[in-house]
């Protein structure tokens, strides 16, 4: 097999995720592989509480990522990430700028997939690695 998975990545909750719904690496890995979209997201919630439109930007700095970002793709991205309980709506921190600002944060289980698939995507990198040479 070209792609050899590191099985040595294991999240439980003696890693930090007690009481998240954590309870094993098979747990997590039933979420993998991420959209790339989705995946981004997640790395952007990782700086912590943000609303959607600051999403948007951010996603748009990044430089491997094609095109503008469409708030109907980015809500329905939010949508499955939220239904699946690795981010979460907040208050925010102030909401007195704009009323109608959703605030978004990543949840515990969100942090752990977002690592297990960063190890996912290294390996495949690193099984890929002779291309580069």
């Amino acid at each position: 097999m070209w792609y050899q998975h590191d099985s040595s990545i294991n999240v439980t909750p003696c890693d930090g995720f007690a009481g998240a719904g954590v309870t094993s690496n098979g747990d997590i890995q039933s979420f993998l592989p991420l959209h790339p979209e989705a995946f981004r997201i997640l790395l952007v919630l990782r700086g912590g509480e943000i609303h959607g439109y600051a999403i948007v930007k951010e996603l748009e700095r990044d430089p491997g990522r094609p095109g503008r970002v469409l708030p109907a793709n980015l809500y329905r991205r939010i949508r499955t990430l939220s239904e699946r309980g690795l981010i979460t709506e907040t208050d925010g921190p102030d909401r007195t700028d704009n009323e109608r600002r959703r605030y978004f944060r990543l949840t515990p289980l969100g942090e752990a997939v977002a690592r297990a698939e960063a190890a996912r995507l290294q390996g495949l990198l690193e099984g890929a690695r002779d291309l580069l040479a």
